[in-house]
Parts: structure tokens; sequence; C-alpha cells
């Protein structure tokens, strides 16, 4: 039996340019729906080479400045 170890699904909605299959934009907007952020780890491009965790809180606080930032909160 073949184990996995340190398989994680992710990248599934990567942040990138659209024309380079891009689904997110660097403010987490989903392309083409207006008032859909996602922050989450699949908005990562690439293979993420630490802690998967440690990436998920990073990107949720990330996510937390730019949704303040848009509704006028300062951080």
């Amino acid at each position: 039996m073949t184990q996995l170890v340190g398989l994680h699904s992710l990248g599934t909605c990567p942040m990138k340019p659209y024309n380079q299959g891009g689904v997110v934009d660097s403010k987490l907007n989903v392309y083409g729906i207006q008032g859909l952020k996602v922050a989450d780890l699949s908005i990562a491009p690439s293979n993420v080479h630490s802690n998967t965790n440690a990436t998920a809180v990073a990107i949720g606080e990330k996510a937390a400045v730019i949704i303040a930032e848009e509704l006028g909160i300062q951080v």
C-alpha cells in the first residue's frame, strides 16, 4: 500500500491573472462574479512548501485587512 504524506488539495481557485488560468484577483475577488471573495488555501497559485495551517492563517489575516479597508475600517 502506498502512503501519501503531505499531500494537500489546494490551488483550485488560484490567485493569478485571468488569462493565466486565475480565478481570484489580488483583492480576493472572483473574476466575473460581483460581491464574491475567496479566502482559503484554494487561492494558492502553486504548492505550499510549508505548514498549510500557517498559510491558511496568513491568508485569513490578509483577507481581514482587505475586507476592513473596503468597508472603510481602519486597521
